[in-house]
């Protein structure tokens, strides 16, 4: 019964262990997101600053035409 015991314990602070892991690796990719949706609306900002959104609509005729 003691070594049941041992062998559940064992088990439980692996488990403990594993969790406290994929917890960290979950912040950080968080971190990640966060940091390239913050670079994605930087390149946004550049992009509609180099090219204003008036001539990207479309209303021009196709080269092939």
């Amino acid at each position: 019964m003691t070594d049941r015991i041992n062998q559940l314990e064992s088990l439980f602070a692996q488990q403990d262990n594993t969790i406290a892991q994929l917890n960290s690796e979950v912040f950080r990719q968080q971190q990640d997101i966060a940091a390239l949706r913050q670079r994605i609306e930087q390149l946004e900002k550049k992009m509609e600053e180099l090219i204003p959104p008036e001539e990207i609509a479309g209303n021009e005729r196709p080269p092939h035409w």
